[in-house]
């Protein structure tokens, strides 16, 4: 016994054809329909990439710093010159500043800012340790601002550690298994049946039905998808001390 089962790509085009009622069993889909089912589904894949957090795409990524420079170009090397050349993050959810100098090295939170306040802060080009950043996403990559901008001793012995969430990979060929984890894959399935329905000519009842079941597998997918440990709120004395100030 195993808990390995999965799909390929081909695979999932030809269940979601099969619950479309236009492909009988045992027959295999055309180089035709093949292809536009797969550009279908790739473009499934990156919308689906924006819902919700797909805890398996959240990884930490080590930015390494140099003196002087207050901004890294981060993404894929398509993009262009890259300082970390890495898949797009689509968010940044959490970072931290890692002393390396020391034994065992030290991290200290970092607080992440939006962008009106990266705006309103004073002197960008201020040197030091590094207490903030903010995440500017680009169409293909992302610039990380860092403030303070990094010295030589901090470029030199800190390292900048952040907790993003990166697009699903393409599946462009007949093998290439889906990266999602394997209980995602009948909703997979049922979504690109969703997306080709009105391409095939399926009745509006039919449409209605694929449309409710694969709505219910996403949501109950999306639900269960979440963090198992609490989450805590707090206000923000940032927020506090600039209203505080507008009263003076």
């Amino acid at each position: 016994m195993s808990a390995t089962f999965t799909v390929t790509r081909d695979q999932v085009i030809s269940l979601a054809l099969r619950k479309l009622g236009v492909l009988e069993l045992g027959v295999t889909p055309d180089a035709t329909e093949i292809a536009n089912a797969s550009l279908s589904l790739n473009l499934l894949i990156k919308q689906m990439s924006t819902d919700g957090l797909k805890l398996w795409k959240v990884n930490t990524v080590v930015l390494p710093l140099t003196s002087g420079k207050t901004y890294y170009s981060v993404g894929p090397s398509s993009a262009g010159t890259m300082d970390l050349v890495v898949d797009k993050p689509l968010k940044v959810i959490q970072a931290w500043i890692r002393n390396t100098s020391v034994t065992p090295n030290i991290d200290t939170p970092m607080q992440i800012l939006s962008k009106q306040e990266y705006n309103t802060l004073g002197s960008k080009f201020s040197t030091g340790v590094a207490n903030s950043i903010f995440w500017d996403i680009k169409q293909n990559y992302g610039k990380m601002y860092v403030y303070l901008t990094p010295d030589s001793a901090t470029a030199t012995n800190y390292q900048l550690h952040f907790v993003c969430q990166q697009p699903l990979s393409d599946i462009l060929n007949p093998q290439d298994i889906p990266e999602f984890p394997n209980e995602w894959m009948n909703t997979l399935v049922w979504n690109l049946a969703d997306q080709l329905a009105i391409e095939y000519g399926v009745s509006q009842d039919r449409r209605a039905e694929i449309t409710a079941k694969a709505e219910n597998y996403r949501t109950k997918l999306e639900d269960w998808d979440v963090e198992t440990t609490s989450s805590f709120f707090q206000p923000d004395i940032r927020m506090k001390t600039k209203i505080g100030r507008a009263h003076v």
